[in-house]
């Protein structure tokens, strides 16, 4: 049986990790709010028969809870979530963390997080069957004077090397000195 990935907050910059997790042999369901978007993630892919997608807005939560109801009463078990939820939907992670762990199998859920969490980290519910890995998203001093966000591949890459070491909390790029944090 294949393993199972959830990448939420697919079409922007965690489209290396969803196609990076289809290259590694998981069956990935993108969720995001535009479907051409899902479609042009899943269509630059080298295994796009990996991917289903899942049109819908997580700020939505009974629509993303019957989603998820959905997709493990077709006997999905997920493995392995990546997601990246705006603060505007405080009710998505915990809604979807509780309708994946009802199988009572081990899941991992990697919450991808921006720069203010190195400062005020969410509050995210602990649950038994649900492995949580925190990935803060920093920033990167090229000089004295000059610091900028990070690229999309850039967080691609630092999510990927968090989901492969497994660890409890990642940093990509920098978060301290926080003074340096751009402005835009």
């Amino acid at each position: 049986m294949s393993r199972q990935a959830l990448v939420v907050g697919a079409s922007g910059m965690l489209t290396g990790v969803a196609r990076w997790l289809a290259e590694q042999g998981y069956l990935v369901t993108l969720v995001g709010r535009d479907q051409g978007r899902l479609a042009q993630v899943r269509d630059g892919s080298l295994y796009p028969q990996s991917f289903t997608l899942l049109p819908l807005d997580y700020h939505r939560t009974d629509h993303l809870r019957e989603a998820m109801e959905q997709l493990i009463g077709e006997n999905r078990h997920i493995d392995l979530v990546v997601a990246w939820i705006h603060q505007t939907a405080p009710d998505a992670l915990p809604t979807i963390q509780q309708v994946l762990s009802r199988p009572n199998k081990n899941w991992s859920l990697y919450h991808v997080c921006g720069s203010k969490a190195w400062l005020h980290p969410p509050i995210v519910q602990e649950i038994a069957s649900c492995t949580y890995h925190q990935i803060i998203l920093g920033f990167i001093c090229e000089n004295e004077q000059k610091s900028r966000w990070l690229t999309n591949n850039e967080i691609a890459q630092g999510v990927i090397r968090s989901i492969q070491s497994q660890e409890m909390q990642s940093i990509v790029g920098q978060v301290e000195p926080w003074d340096r944090r751009p402005s835009s």
